[in-house]
Protein backbone atom coordinates (compact mmCIF):
# COMPACT_ATOMS: atom_id res chain seq x y z
CA UNK A 1 0.00 0.00 0.00
CA UNK A 2 2.71 2.22 0.94
CA UNK A 3 4.75 1.08 -2.40
CA UNK A 4 1.21 2.44 -4.36
CA UNK A 5 0.87 5.26 -2.40
CA UNK A 6 4.77 6.69 -3.49
CA UNK A 7 4.43 5.96 -6.92
CA UNK A 8 1.32 7.93 -6.85
CA UNK A 9 2.93 11.09 -5.48
CA UNK A 10 6.40 10.28 -7.74
CA UNK A 11 4.18 10.17 -11.11
CA UNK A 12 2.28 13.56 -9.81
CA UNK A 13 5.69 15.25 -9.32
CA UNK A 14 6.81 14.31 -12.42
CA UNK A 15 4.09 15.33 -14.39
CA UNK A 16 4.05 18.48 -12.44
CA UNK A 17 7.82 18.81 -13.34
CA UNK A 18 7.00 18.02 -17.09
CA UNK A 19 4.44 20.70 -17.50
CA UNK A 20 6.81 23.58 -15.81
CA UNK A 21 9.62 22.27 -18.42
CA UNK A 22 7.28 22.85 -20.97
CA UNK A 23 6.22 26.04 -19.87
CA UNK A 24 9.43 27.53 -19.11
CA UNK A 25 10.56 26.35 -22.36
CA UNK A 26 7.46 28.08 -24.30
CA UNK A 27 8.02 31.18 -22.42
CA UNK A 28 12.10 30.52 -24.02
CA UNK A 29 11.08 30.00 -27.24
CA UNK A 30 8.80 33.15 -27.46
CA UNK A 31 11.30 35.35 -25.92
CA UNK A 32 14.02 34.38 -27.78
CA UNK A 33 11.55 34.54 -31.30
CA UNK A 34 10.60 37.80 -30.07
CA UNK A 35 14.19 39.18 -29.67
CA UNK A 36 15.59 37.64 -33.16
CA UNK A 37 12.68 39.32 -34.84
CA UNK A 38 12.87 42.37 -33.66
CA UNK A 39 16.58 42.11 -34.82
CA UNK A 40 15.77 41.56 -38.23
CA UNK A 41 16.67 37.96 -37.81
CA UNK A 42 13.60 36.66 -39.09
CA UNK A 43 15.52 32.84 -40.44
CA UNK A 44 16.01 32.22 -37.24
CA UNK A 45 13.09 34.01 -35.75
CA UNK A 46 10.33 31.81 -37.63
CA UNK A 47 11.66 28.69 -36.35
CA UNK A 48 11.91 29.75 -32.37
CA UNK A 49 8.49 31.34 -32.60
CA UNK A 50 7.28 28.10 -34.67
CA UNK A 51 8.58 26.11 -31.17
CA UNK A 52 7.22 27.86 -28.87
CA UNK A 53 3.62 28.70 -30.87
CA UNK A 54 3.26 24.76 -32.00
CA UNK A 55 5.53 22.90 -29.75
CA UNK A 56 5.54 23.98 -26.10
CA UNK A 57 3.20 25.23 -24.05
CA UNK A 58 2.05 28.32 -21.05
CA UNK A 59 1.66 31.17 -23.45
CA UNK A 60 -1.17 33.28 -22.72
CA UNK A 61 -3.81 34.61 -25.14
CA UNK A 62 -1.83 38.15 -25.54
CA UNK A 63 1.79 35.96 -25.99
CA UNK A 64 0.10 34.07 -28.08
CA UNK A 65 -1.15 36.81 -30.27
CA UNK A 66 2.31 38.59 -30.33
CA UNK A 67 3.86 35.35 -31.65
CA UNK A 68 1.32 34.50 -34.71
CA UNK A 69 1.80 38.23 -35.57
CA UNK A 70 5.49 37.53 -35.87
CA UNK A 71 5.36 34.50 -37.06
CA UNK A 72 3.50 35.61 -40.12
CA UNK A 73 5.54 39.29 -40.46
CA UNK A 74 8.34 36.99 -40.58
CA UNK A 75 7.77 35.01 -43.90
CA UNK A 76 6.33 38.56 -45.14
CA UNK A 77 9.93 40.20 -44.63
CA UNK A 78 11.29 37.03 -45.83
CA UNK A 79 9.54 37.14 -49.23
CA UNK A 80 7.76 33.72 -48.50
CA UNK A 81 4.50 34.99 -49.27
CA UNK A 82 2.52 31.90 -49.87
CA UNK A 83 3.85 31.13 -46.00
CA UNK A 84 3.03 34.67 -45.11
CA UNK A 85 -1.05 34.01 -46.62
CA UNK A 86 -1.52 31.20 -44.84
CA UNK A 87 -0.24 32.74 -40.99
CA UNK A 88 -2.04 36.17 -42.31
CA UNK A 89 -4.94 34.21 -42.57
CA UNK A 90 -4.71 32.10 -39.35
CA UNK A 91 -3.73 35.34 -37.07
CA UNK A 92 -7.19 37.16 -38.61
CA UNK A 93 -9.26 34.43 -38.12
CA UNK A 94 -7.79 33.72 -34.65
CA UNK A 95 -7.48 37.41 -33.25
CA UNK A 96 -10.22 39.22 -35.06
CA UNK A 97 -10.22 42.23 -32.39
CA UNK A 98 -6.40 42.80 -32.62
CA UNK A 99 -4.87 46.26 -32.82
CA UNK A 100 -2.37 44.24 -35.53
CA UNK A 101 -5.61 44.08 -37.75
CA UNK A 102 -4.99 46.57 -40.35
CA UNK A 103 -1.51 45.80 -40.89
CA UNK A 104 -2.13 42.14 -41.33
CA UNK A 105 -4.67 42.84 -43.59
CA UNK A 106 -2.57 45.30 -45.54
CA UNK A 107 0.45 42.78 -45.88
CA UNK A 108 -1.78 40.08 -46.57
CA UNK A 109 -3.27 42.02 -49.84
CA UNK A 110 0.34 42.39 -50.89
CA UNK A 111 1.03 39.10 -50.34
CA UNK A 112 -1.97 38.03 -52.79
CA UNK A 113 -0.35 40.50 -54.95
CA UNK A 114 3.13 39.11 -55.21
CA UNK A 115 1.98 35.52 -55.49
CA UNK A 116 -0.55 36.59 -58.66
CA UNK A 117 0.25 35.52 -61.90
CA UNK A 118 0.42 38.13 -64.92
CA UNK A 119 -2.72 39.84 -65.82
CA UNK A 120 -3.05 36.73 -68.91
CA UNK A 121 -3.68 34.36 -66.06
CA UNK A 122 -6.53 33.71 -63.67
CA UNK A 123 -7.05 36.83 -61.17
CA UNK A 124 -8.20 34.71 -57.88
CA UNK A 125 -5.40 35.93 -56.16
CA UNK A 126 -5.68 39.91 -57.89
CA UNK A 127 -9.63 39.62 -56.38
CA UNK A 128 -8.63 38.26 -52.93
CA UNK A 129 -5.75 41.14 -52.98
CA UNK A 130 -8.36 43.49 -53.36
CA UNK A 131 -10.59 42.25 -50.97
CA UNK A 132 -8.58 42.41 -48.10
CA UNK A 133 -7.51 46.04 -49.18
CA UNK A 134 -11.74 46.79 -49.23
CA UNK A 135 -11.85 45.81 -45.66
CA UNK A 136 -9.45 48.33 -44.73
CA UNK A 137 -11.06 50.89 -46.11
CA UNK A 138 -14.47 49.66 -45.21
CA UNK A 139 -13.52 48.63 -41.64
CA UNK A 140 -10.46 50.48 -40.32
CA UNK A 141 -11.33 53.98 -42.21
CA UNK A 142 -9.09 55.97 -39.55
CA UNK A 143 -5.84 53.63 -40.01
CA UNK A 144 -2.54 54.71 -41.33
CA UNK A 145 -2.70 51.68 -43.83
CA UNK A 146 -5.93 53.35 -45.84
CA UNK A 147 -3.68 55.02 -47.97
CA UNK A 148 -1.76 52.11 -49.26
CA UNK A 149 -5.09 49.72 -49.75
CA UNK A 150 -6.32 52.62 -51.96
CA UNK A 151 -3.23 52.15 -53.89
CA UNK A 152 -3.74 48.23 -54.08
CA UNK A 153 -6.97 48.48 -55.61
CA UNK A 154 -5.90 50.92 -58.10
CA UNK A 155 -2.74 48.72 -58.92
CA UNK A 156 -5.55 46.09 -59.25
CA UNK A 157 -8.15 48.09 -61.55
CA UNK A 158 -4.89 48.17 -63.90
CA UNK A 159 -4.29 44.54 -64.15
CA UNK A 160 -8.01 43.78 -64.43
CA UNK A 161 -8.02 46.65 -67.36
CA UNK A 162 -4.71 44.91 -68.93
CA UNK A 163 -6.72 41.46 -68.66
CA UNK A 164 -9.85 42.61 -69.75
CA UNK A 165 -8.24 43.95 -72.89
CA UNK A 166 -6.17 40.89 -73.55
CA UNK A 167 -9.25 38.74 -73.37
CA UNK A 168 -10.82 41.34 -76.06
CA UNK A 169 -7.32 41.23 -78.11
CA UNK A 170 -7.56 37.08 -77.84
CA UNK A 171 -10.98 37.18 -79.09
CA UNK A 172 -10.23 39.37 -82.15
CA UNK A 173 -7.30 37.85 -83.28
CA UNK A 174 -9.39 34.63 -83.53
CA UNK A 175 -12.20 36.00 -85.34
CA UNK A 176 -14.78 36.46 -82.84
CA UNK A 177 -15.51 40.52 -83.42
CA UNK A 178 -18.30 39.88 -81.24
CA UNK A 179 -17.03 38.78 -78.83
CA UNK A 180 -14.06 40.96 -78.38
CA UNK A 181 -16.79 43.82 -78.75
CA UNK A 182 -18.32 42.63 -75.44
CA UNK A 183 -15.18 42.74 -73.60
CA UNK A 184 -13.67 45.88 -75.21
CA UNK A 185 -16.99 47.67 -73.99
CA UNK A 186 -16.75 45.61 -70.44
CA UNK A 187 -12.76 47.65 -70.48
CA UNK A 188 -14.28 51.12 -71.08
CA UNK A 189 -17.56 51.09 -68.93
CA UNK A 190 -15.37 49.41 -65.59
CA UNK A 191 -12.01 50.81 -66.03
CA UNK A 192 -12.53 54.14 -67.69
CA UNK A 193 -9.54 55.13 -65.79
CA UNK A 194 -7.16 52.69 -66.50
CA UNK A 195 -7.12 52.16 -70.22
CA UNK A 196 -6.67 54.34 -73.14
CA UNK A 197 -9.82 55.60 -73.66
CA UNK A 198 -9.54 56.27 -77.76
CA UNK A 199 -8.05 53.51 -78.75
CA UNK A 200 -10.68 51.40 -76.93
CA UNK A 201 -14.01 53.18 -78.52
CA UNK A 202 -11.96 52.35 -81.55
CA UNK A 203 -11.44 49.30 -81.66
CA UNK A 204 -15.10 48.40 -80.13
CA UNK A 205 -16.41 50.34 -82.92
CA UNK A 206 -14.30 47.60 -85.28
CA UNK A 207 -15.28 45.05 -83.94
CA UNK A 208 -19.21 46.22 -83.83
CA UNK A 209 -18.92 46.87 -87.21
CA UNK A 210 -17.14 43.45 -88.29
CA UNK A 211 -19.80 41.18 -85.60
CA UNK A 212 -21.41 39.28 -88.76
CA UNK A 213 -18.26 37.60 -89.76
CA UNK A 214 -18.57 35.81 -86.39
CA UNK A 215 -21.54 34.45 -87.81
CA UNK A 216 -21.56 33.85 -90.89
CA UNK A 217 -21.01 29.97 -90.86
CA UNK A 218 -23.71 30.12 -88.09
CA UNK A 219 -26.41 32.25 -90.12
CA UNK A 220 -25.80 29.98 -92.92
CA UNK A 221 -26.03 26.74 -91.74
CA UNK A 222 -29.55 27.85 -89.75
CA UNK A 223 -30.74 29.20 -93.13
CA UNK A 224 -30.06 25.24 -94.70
CA UNK A 225 -31.52 23.81 -91.63
CA UNK A 226 -34.68 26.05 -92.23
CA UNK A 227 -34.64 25.11 -96.09
CA UNK A 228 -34.31 21.53 -95.48
CA UNK A 229 -37.19 21.67 -92.73
CA UNK A 230 -39.55 23.55 -95.53
CA UNK A 231 -39.15 20.81 -98.07
CA UNK A 232 -39.61 18.30 -94.71
CA UNK A 233 -42.78 19.73 -94.11
CA UNK A 234 -44.14 20.15 -97.92
CA UNK A 235 -43.69 16.52 -98.07
CA UNK A 236 -45.06 15.69 -94.90
CA UNK A 237 -48.59 13.89 -95.12
CA UNK A 238 -49.22 13.03 -91.00
CA UNK A 239 -50.85 16.27 -89.23
CA UNK A 240 -48.71 15.20 -86.16
CA UNK A 241 -45.35 15.02 -87.58
CA UNK A 242 -46.03 18.19 -89.86
CA UNK A 243 -46.51 20.23 -86.55
CA UNK A 244 -43.13 18.77 -84.93
CA UNK A 245 -41.62 20.23 -88.24
CA UNK A 246 -43.19 23.83 -88.25
CA UNK A 247 -42.44 23.96 -84.55
CA UNK A 248 -38.71 23.21 -85.30
CA UNK A 249 -38.55 25.47 -88.48
CA UNK A 250 -40.06 28.31 -85.98
CA UNK A 251 -37.59 27.78 -83.38
CA UNK A 252 -34.67 28.03 -85.96
CA UNK A 253 -36.07 30.86 -87.26
CA UNK A 254 -36.21 32.58 -83.74
CA UNK A 255 -32.35 31.87 -83.25
CA UNK A 256 -31.72 33.25 -86.64
CA UNK A 257 -33.47 36.87 -86.56
CA UNK A 258 -32.11 36.93 -83.03
CA UNK A 259 -28.21 36.50 -84.68
CA UNK A 260 -29.89 38.97 -87.37
CA UNK A 261 -31.25 41.57 -84.65
CA UNK A 262 -27.69 41.26 -82.78
CA UNK A 263 -25.36 41.93 -85.72
CA UNK A 264 -27.83 44.79 -86.70
CA UNK A 265 -27.54 46.25 -83.44
CA UNK A 266 -23.97 45.86 -83.33
CA UNK A 267 -23.53 47.93 -86.38
CA UNK A 268 -26.12 50.71 -85.14
CA UNK A 269 -23.73 51.26 -81.99
CA UNK A 270 -21.03 51.32 -84.03
CA UNK A 271 -22.52 54.46 -86.42
CA UNK A 272 -22.86 55.74 -82.44
CA UNK A 273 -19.40 55.87 -81.80
CA UNK A 274 -17.84 56.87 -85.06
CA UNK A 275 -19.92 60.49 -85.08
CA UNK A 276 -18.97 60.95 -81.50
CA UNK A 277 -15.45 60.45 -82.04
CA UNK A 278 -14.35 63.30 -83.56
CA UNK A 279 -15.86 65.80 -80.71
CA UNK A 280 -14.71 63.03 -77.74
CA UNK A 281 -11.23 62.59 -78.78
CA UNK A 282 -10.11 65.50 -81.21
CA UNK A 283 -6.59 65.01 -80.70
CA UNK A 284 -6.81 60.96 -81.18
CA UNK A 285 -4.80 59.35 -83.69
CA UNK A 286 -7.38 57.12 -84.26
CA UNK A 287 -9.44 59.55 -86.09
CA UNK A 288 -8.75 58.30 -89.53
CA UNK A 289 -9.25 54.90 -88.58
CA UNK A 290 -12.72 55.84 -87.36
CA UNK A 291 -13.58 57.31 -90.51
CA UNK A 292 -11.97 54.96 -92.82
CA UNK A 293 -14.97 52.47 -90.47
CA UNK A 294 -17.81 55.05 -91.51
CA UNK A 295 -16.88 54.47 -94.96
CA UNK A 296 -16.71 50.42 -94.37
CA UNK A 297 -20.30 51.05 -93.04
CA UNK A 298 -21.26 52.75 -96.30
CA UNK A 299 -20.29 49.92 -97.90
CA UNK A 300 -21.67 47.18 -96.05
CA UNK A 301 -25.24 49.11 -95.92
CA UNK A 302 -25.07 49.38 -99.55
CA UNK A 303 -23.65 45.57 -100.59
CA UNK A 304 -26.90 44.55 -97.99
CA UNK A 305 -29.17 47.06 -100.34
CA UNK A 306 -27.83 45.37 -103.41
CA UNK A 307 -28.41 41.98 -102.56
CA UNK A 308 -32.27 42.38 -102.41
Amino acid sequence: MKKIVFLGILSAFMFSCGSKTEFYIGQEKLSKGLTLYQKGDYKKAKEELKNAIFKSEGLTPAQLMEARFALADSYYNREEYVDAIVEFEEFIALFPTSPKIPEALYKLAMSYMFVSPDYKRDLTYVNKAEEKAQEIIDSYPDSKYVAAAKEIIKKVNEIKAKHTLYIAETYEKYGKPYSAAVYYQEAYSKYKDYIQKDYVIYKLAYNLINSQYQYTHEIENYKQQIKELEKKIDQEKDLESKNVLINRKKLLEQQLNNLIERINNSKEKAKELIASFDKAFPESPYKQQMKNLENESKLQNLLKKLQF
